[in-house]
């Protein structure tokens, strides 16, 4: 397989009709270009808010105060900020290190695959509420072990037909990853996995695909990068103007500040939809 010949990136919407894994990226990312993933992802999200939004009040549904996105938001803590460091890699890793042909990305990223599926069956299933994830959020390591073990398994006696499914059925095993990324972020609404939890997830599921989609065409690191810009800059973002104090010249700056960021991404963002509108990102 190392003979294997890599293809040059595609547009991204040619990439989404049929998504084909690789063993390496096929061409790097520059900053400037990834700038501009990083703007649309974040005017996706951001449009996807407020869609989220219109959708809560126009069908009443209710978003506890005490679900995981309020409650992360509204109790700053160290815990919390490690979670914050963390998470985005672990999600890079548990849901698109996988995303390869490669030996060593198939294994070490199902390990992690199955530290996380097992982690969210156990928080949902048994309807733990937001604060003990938190509180608990790093017992993931130890589920890390037996999960190591399991890939360590199938990397020893069944490598070959591992290897050869993610290569046949790469296009399926892409897509599932997007769709648990999205239906695991519909516990940020619902502390028991209300149905419509899982609508206002979809734009999570959308970032997924993006976040899915840079890592099969620039490379893990990229994904990783791109999950830590959008997590830093809101969940600090929000922390920072909420620890200040109120009217004073600091949350003023702040606000003018964000308002900067916003409208950059915002520019930024269109640019790099209107380019993979017309197939050339």
């Amino acid at each position: 397989m190392n003979d294997a010949r890599v293809e040059k990136p595609m547009p991204l919407l040619r990439f989404l009709r049929r998504p084909a894994l690789n063993e390496r990226a096929p061409e790097p990312l520059t900053l400037w270009p990834w700038l501009g993933w990083v703007c649309l992802l974040l005017l996706i999200g951001f449009a996807g808010g407020a869609l989220d939004g219109a959708l809560i009040r126009l069908f009443g549904w209710t978003v506890p105060p005490n679900s995981f996105q309020n409650y992360l938001l509204a109790h700053a803590s160290w815990k919390a900020a490690a979670i914050v460091v963390v998470a985005p890699l672990l999600e890079e890793l548990g849901f698109r290190a996988m995303l390869s042909t490669a030996l060593k990305p198939v294994f070490v990223g199902l390990a992690f695959f199955f530290t996380y599926t097992y982690v969210l069956l156990h928080l949902n299933l048994m309807h733990r509420l937001p604060a003990y994830g938190i509180a608990h959020y790093f017992d993931v390591f130890w589920v890390l072990i037996p999960a190591c073990l399991a890939s360590l398994l199938l990397y020893r006696y069944a490598r070959e037909p591992v290897v050869k499914l993610f290569c046949d059925h790469g296009v399926a095993i892409f897509w599932v990853s997007c769709i648990l990324f999205g239906a695991a972020h519909a516990a940020v609404y619902s502390n028991h996995l209300a149905w419509w939890a899982f609508i206002l997830a979809i734009p999570q599921f959308l970032l997924g695909v993006l976040l899915a989609s840079m890592r099969v065409r620039f490379g893990l690191r990229w994904s990783i990068a791109t999950h830590y810009a959008i997590d830093s800059l809101v969940v600090y973002g929000v922390w920072l103007y909420l620890v200040v104090a109120r009217d004073s010249v600091v949350q003023h700056g702040l606000m003018l500040a964000y308002l900067g960021i916003g409208a950059f991404v915002v520019v930024y963002g269109l640019v790099a939809l209107v380019r993979v509108a017309r197939g050339r990102w």
